[in-house]
C-alpha cells in the first residue's frame, strides 16, 4: 500500500495549504488580511496520521496549540442572540470579554472615528468603549463560520479524484507476479 499511502498524506498537505489560504482570503478594501490580526490559527492547522503496520488507518484534521480553543468557533459559526448563523455547536450566551477586542483594535492599528466620520484619539476611555460596542455586536450577530477545512477539503478533492485510484492500481500491481517456468515477472 505504498502508493496510496503517499497520495492520501500528499492530500492531507494539500488540504492544510488551501485551509490556510482560505483563512487569509476575507478581503475588505485595501486590508488584504480582514480579521487575521497574528496569524496563529493559520500556523497551527495541522493533521494526524494513524498508522497499523504499513496501511494508513485514519487522517484527523485540526487545530493545534493556543489557537485550539476559538479554531473551533471560527470554523463553525457562533449563532448571536438576535441572528442566527446557522452553528451546529456554539450560540453565545454571554457577551465575549472587551479586552479580546482591545487587544485586537491595538494589533490590527484600527484608527476610532466619531458620530461624524472624523479620526479620534486612541484614548483608554475611546478604546474601552470600541471594544465594549465590538463584544456586543459580535454576541448580538454572532460570527459567521468561516468552514476553511471544508471547503479545503472539497477543492483539493477534485484534484486528487484520479490520483487515487491510479494508486490503488499500482499498488494491486505490485502484489501480483507472474512465473513461467524460471521466468519471473513483475
Amino acid at each position: 500500500m505504498k502508493y496510496i499511502n503517499e497520495v492520501m498524506i500528499f492530500f492531507a498537505d494539500e488540504v492544510i495549504k488551501s485551509a490556510k489560504r482560505h483563512l487569509g482570503r476575507r478581503r475588505v478594501g485595501r486590508n488584504r488580511s480582514y480579521g487575521v490580526a497574528t496569524g496563529l490559527l493559520k500556523r497551527s492547522l495541522t493533521y494526524r496520521v494513524r498508522v497499523r503496520g504499513e496501511e494508513i488507518r485514519q487522517i484527523t484534521f485540526g487545530v493545534k496549540g493556543k489557537a485550539d480553543k476559538y479554531g473551533a468557533f471560527l470554523h463553525w459559526g457562533v449563532d448571536g442572540t438576535r441572528k442566527d448563523q446557522k452553528s451546529p455547536f456554539f450560540k453565545f450566551r454571554k457577551q465575549p470579554p472587551s479586552k479580546v477586542f482591545k487587544k485586537w483594535i491595538k494589533q490590527k492599528g484600527i484608527r476610532l472615528r466619531d458620530k461624524q466620520g472624523r479620526y479620534i484619539e486612541h484614548s483608554e476611555s475611546n478604546i474601552n468603549s470600541a471594544a465594549f460596542l465590538m463584544a456586543r455586536s459580535v454576541k448580538r450577530k454572532g460570527i459567521v463560520g468561516l468552514r476553511f477545512y471544508q471547503k479545503a477539503f472539497v477543492s483539493v478533492q477534485a484534484r486528487f479524484a484520479k490520483k487515487v485510484p491510479d494508486a490503488i492500481v499500482q499498488d494491486v500491481q505490485e502484489k501480483f507476479k507472474l512465473q513461467i517456468g524460471n521466468i519471473k515477472v513483475k
